[in-house]
């Protein structure tokens, strides 16, 4: 990958989503100090999150057009522009009303991100694409990790909660001079790989039909978002109602989650040079997530809840990643279209999903929240399952599907 004339431009991709890792965490670990500065409860802090995905799922599939049509570059070096105004707004802002309108930019920043970085890794690395956007995850879950260290830090001193924002604000200008000085391929100039051997065109056996397993994909860039971000938003409140932890001690239990998915990026860039293909993943994934949550509401102890934590989150990371990967693979011609498709599904869950277990919360306890996951879990498990037969019957004995090869 160092030798890659792309690297430069990867770096500061993979910088950016260790950016988004602490921007997606960041209003929920604050929530004590928020609802207290904007006079709301934490299903008011839920509606302030679900306003990042409505406006990022409102601008993800035109953002994704755009940059089909003008180039990944300019979107790719807005986003961290656009996160600042946020990171800088929300500690600022005098109203509730006003943070609102301060998400929006999160919201936006988060779909230029999306619209443009999976094109452009996939066309940066064209023989191990699958390898490459699931690293993606892993710079998710580092920030994930890095972000209760900061607000650790800053507690325990009873400084200002809003100095966490800013140093990540500091990150988001780091990036945006790195993308800026970086250069990216030509759109949609990527061949195939199979088997070593360049082609230019897709050789299937069956033509894939985006009603069918582009429409399963799309339902799971939605499941798989909504899994991760509850589990993002509520893991600290579950750990404090249920399990009588503090605010500190509950946020260790973010950053086991987070460890666990940075692991996991690993045995997925390993699995993914051998035999297994990014479809499989985003099948086997959710079915170990189904049963490590059964697990967590049958044994409400600490030690289970460290467990539980750590191999959810090993078992959470890179499947919105495969399923994107998987829909820019069958329907290539258009990779940063209907990739977006797959983004956008996400940024709904991410609108829909806070906002609505808010309000769970608000009539019953944390335990209702976590229930309702096993119905999230269950939807995406169908719809893996119908695309990986899909993927089968496309492919026919898998031979002309993407072979990776080693970074």
């Amino acid at each position: 990958m160092i030798k890659n004339p792309y690297f430069k431009s990867a770096a500061g991709i993979y910088l950016s989503y260790s950016m988004l890792g602490m921007i997606l965490l960041i209003l929920s670990s604050n929530m004590p100090f928020l609802t207290k500065q904007f006079h709301t409860d934490p299903a008011g802090i839920s509606f302030l999150i679900s306003m990042e995905g409505t406006c990022r799922s409102l601008t993800l599939y035109i953002a994704g057009r755009l940059s089909d049509k003008f180039g990944r570059k300019r979107f790719l070096f807005l986003a961290p522009l656009f996160a600042i105004v946020f990171l800088v707004g929300i500690p600022l802002s005098p109203t509730y009303q006003l943070a609102m309108i301060v998400s929006v930019f999160a919201g936006i920043s988060h779909a230029f991100m999306d619209a443009a970085s999976y094109p452009s890794l996939i066309e940066c690395f064209p023989k191990t694409p699958g390898t490459a956007t699931v690293i993606i995850k892993a710079f998710v879950a580092i920030g994930g990790i890095i972000l209760p260290i900061i607000i650790t830090f800053f507690v325990k001193r009873n400084m200002f909660y809003g100095y966490t924002f800013y140093v990540v604000a500091a990150l988001g200008a780091l990036v945006f001079i790195l993308i800026a000085s970086s250069r990216f391929p030509d759109e949609n100039r990527t061949k195939i790989v199979n088997n070593d051997n360049v082609l230019e065109d897709k050789k299937f056996k069956a033509e894939p039909i985006l009603k069918k397993e582009g429409l399963a994909l799309i339902i799971i860039g939605f499941t798989s978002n909504a899994t991760f971000i509850l589990f993002q938003t509520w893991i600290p409140t579950y750990a404090q109602h249920i399990l009588g932890m503090s605010q500190v001690s509950s946020l260790k239990f973010i950053s086991y989650y987070s460890t666990g998915a940075l692991v996991s990026v690993g045995i997925l860039a390993i699995l993914l040079k051998k035999t297994v293909k990014p479809v499989f993943i985003t099948l086997i994934y959710p079915l170990i997530g189904f049963i490590l949550l059964t697990i967590l509401l049958l044994f409400k102890t600490p030690t289970i809840a460290t467990i539980a934590f750590c191999l959810i989150g090993m078992s959470s990371a890179g499947v919105l990643q495969m399923a994107q990967t998987t829909m820019g693979e069958l329907f290539w011609k258009n990779k940063g279209a209907t990739i977006a498709l797959v983004s956008t599904a996400s940024g709904v869950a991410a609108a829909v999903i806070p906002a609505l277990t808010g309000l769970i919360l608000r009539h019953y306890d944390i335990l209702h929240v976590f229930y309702f996951m096993i119905i999230i879990y269950t939807v995406g498990i169908s719809c893996s399952v119908l695309a990986n037969i899909r993927y089968k019957r496309i492919y026919g004995n898998g031979e002309d599907s993407i072979s990776e090869e080693v970074i």
